[in-house]
């Protein structure tokens, strides 16, 4: 039974003797079930929003109508917030967008659960006493570790929005469920009603995706059903694209899946991991040869990543790391290189460097030495002796420069600055104001 503020009890015994059941529904009931750890928990009933806010002002429970359409109210018990939404049927219209044409409130859980995407996200768990309501079968398929949609013909649940397609992956991969086969027939033969979806709500389930569990199983799932060219549609074309067997056992698009599984589970990460090679199916178009698929895929991440509405922020972050992932992609470079190298980019993009040169090469298939460990050691080193890793760390700023060299302010000085920090970056020891002073001079 699931734990619930005991106002909200309160609420629902109170409710109950008006002929009333407060019902928990959907992943609450189901993780709680599975003994996974629950999150946020919504709730239903039959109660229309204004009736809802009537009854519980004498509970001291905050309630706001959110969606007056679709019956959603926000509650607030001690602190925490719950959804409460009416029983209700929809009917949709031709297209995958996920608007519903009409909505009708209805009085029973029966009705209810028919409108929802899976079978195991339709339980319903009465608040007042924790009797499970199970109209679509979904218990016998949370026993069974299977998704199935709530329908008996599944295209119909699907088609009403295509976003449930991103859904299906995401759910079997996060409860490491099977999928029902007429569920995942459907899925493919509807996957084009994605293009349908808003691209802000894709990339709110890709995220999801990314961050989960079984990413790696969850990408495929994304590439046999279809869905894939609907999301990120410019990795279709490194799906089969062969590559050199010495240094890849994959195709370009499996050994993305491997490496961005190989990331640090952080989104930004994850798409590093995922798109820094997509620009290797343009190179090879281009010229017969894989030359500069770095500074392609950078191009083509950035029109991916755009079109997704990414912030900014994130967007230069995968880019950069992109653009960057083929340094010393031999191992050859000096150790002062790569010192420099570091200090140019700075702190968080030297680890995305080192992170995406890891998952890179477990990505392939091989595990020979990683460059990745040579260059950890440079790093750690780096920190150690506080070598610094931008301009505004150097012990000397731009007035210092100005007033030792009698130079006015202007690209000479921001060229000198980036010069120390060079120097710095290889020889930490020197970054003091006396030495600063003196090597500027060779820099004039």
């Amino acid at each position: 039974m699931l734990t619930l503020p005991p106002a909200l009890h309160r609420l629902a015994e109170t409710l109950k003797t008006e002929g009333v059941e407060l019902y928990a529904v959907g992943g609450c009931v189901r993780d709680a079930l599975l003994n996974r750890p629950v999150h946020d928990i919504d709730l239903c009933s039959r109660l229309r929003p204004e009736e809802l806010l009537e009854t519980t002002r004498a509970f001291g429970i905050d309630a706001r109508i959110v969606q007056p359409k679709l019956g959603t109210v926000l509650l607030t018990v001690e602190g925490k917030t719950f959804e409460h939404t009416t029983f209700r049927t929809e009917s949709y219209g031709a297209g995958g967008a996920h608007t519903p044409d009409a909505v009708s409130f209805s009085d029973s859980p029966m009705v209810d659960a028919f409108r929802r995407d899976f079978s195991v996200n339709a339980l319903y768990e009465s608040v007042s006493d924790g009797t499970l309501v199970d109209p679509t079968g979904g218990l016998d398929d949370l026993n069974r570790r299977v998704l199935r949609t709530t329908t008996a013909d599944p295209a119909v649940i699907l088609r009403d929005d295509g976003l449930r397609i991103l859904r299906l992956v995401r759910f079997t991969a996060a409860l490491d469920f099977t999928i029902d086969p007429a569920t995942w027939q459907a899925a493919k033969a509807n996957a084009r009603l994605l293009d349908d979806v808003a691209w802000e709500r894709k990339r709110e389930e890709l995220d999801r995706i990314l961050t989960g569990p079984r990413v790696f199983d969850a990408l495929c799932m994304l590439r046999d059903v279809g869905a894939l060219a609907y999301v990120l549609p410019e990795c279709t074309a490194c799906d089969g694209m062969e590559q050199r067997q010495d240094y890849h056992k994959y195709d370009v698009l499996t050994h993305l899946f491997h490496a961005c599984e190989n990331t640090k589970n952080e989104l930004a990460c994850r798409l590093i991991g995922l798109l820094h090679d997509v620009g290797k199916p343009a190179a090879k178009q281009r010229d017969g040869t894989l030359y500069a698929h770095d500074v392609l895929g950078e191009r083509i991440a950035r029109t991916m990543l755009e079109r997704l509405r990414y912030p900014n922020a994130l967007i230069e972050r995968v880019c950069q790391a992109i653009r960057s992932h083929m340094f010393d992609l031999n191992g050859e470079a000096s150790e002062a290189t790569i010192r420099k190298r570091f200090a140019q980019i700075g702190r968080s993009r030297t680890e995305d460097l080192i992170m995406i040169r890891e998952a890179d090469v477990r990505g392939s298939g091989y595990k020979p030495g990683f460059v990745a460990e040579r260059w950890r050691e440079v790093y750690r080193a780096m920190q150690e002796e506080h070598a610094p890793f931008s301009e505004t760390e150097l012990c000397v700023s731009g007035s210092d420069i100005m007033s030792e060299l009698g130079l006015p302010a202007g690209e000479q000085i921001g060229r000198i600055k980036r010069q120390l920090l060079l120097h710095c970056a290889v020889h930490p020891q020197d970054n003091r104001p006396d030495v600063l002073l003196k090597r500027m001079h060779d820099y004039r």
